[in-house]
This record gives structure tokens, sequence and C-alpha cells, in this order.
């Protein structure tokens, strides 16, 4: 049962396809090396003080189903700015909230302003991120 108990490090997102650095800290809360035997990757990844728009990952696609989750730092989530992609149409989000990511859309994000959590989250066999994606 140890095995259940997954331990979170802080790893740079460059181990992924089409991802590089990107602001902030990523940390890993499961993928394959932590849970192989999962069926869900998962990371957050903290930014504070964004000024400009960063761009760390190019637009692709999964054959899983996925969701962002936007939260600020504010008491009531708000204070992070971001715009999504999905299809060939960026949208502007301000936190908190949560994009729903069919398989097979093609999809992107990029922070805007403020400070606060992304989380990333996707169903894949054995919790291997880059073998969904396209």
């Amino acid at each position: 049962m140890e095995n259940l108990i997954l331990n979170v490090v802080a790893r740079s997102a460059e181990e992924l396809i089409k991802h590089t650095k990107g602001p902030g800290t990523r940390y890993v809360f499961s993928d394959h090396k932590n849970n192989p035997e999962g069926n869900i990757y998962v990371i957050m990844r903290t930014v504070e003080n964004v000024e400009k728009p960063d761009m760390h990952i190019e637009a692709h696609q999964h054959e899983f189903e996925s969701l962002f989750i936007f939260k600020g730092y504010n008491p009531d989530m708000s204070g992070l700015v971001v715009e999504v992609l999905l299809g060939d149409k960026w949208h502007r989000i301000e936190s908190p909230k949560t994009v729903r990511i069919p398989p097979g859309v093609n999809h992107n994000y990029r922070f805007i302003k403020g400070s606060g959590e992304f989380w990333n989250i996707v169903l894949t066999p054995g919790a291997e991120y880059n073998k969904t994606i396209k």
C-alpha cells in the first residue's frame, strides 16, 4: 500500500514533448515516474507577479480528456489572467476557472498577468503524458 502515497517533486517541463522550462515552478503530483500503475498525469505550476505574456508550450492535442485549472492567490481565487487556445481561437480567462479539453482538441495556454496556480490533469494510461501528445 505504500506505493499509493506519491511524492511530489519540482521538475522542469523540458522533459515533455513540445514544452520548454516555463515560468515559475512546476510540481509533478502524478506521472509515469511516481505512479506507473496509474492512469492520471497531474502537475501544478506556480507563478508570481507575471507582467507580460509568456509562451512555453507549442499547441498540441492529446488522445484523452484533460483539464486546465487556474487559481489565483487572492482569497476568492482571483488574481491570475491567462489565455487558453482551444482549436484555433484564443480565450482570455480570469481565475478561478477550469477548462475542459476533449480528446483531439488543439490547445495551449499562456500566462498574461498576476500570481497563482495552474493545474494540468490528463487521463493517460501509465500516467505517461508524452505517449498521448500529438
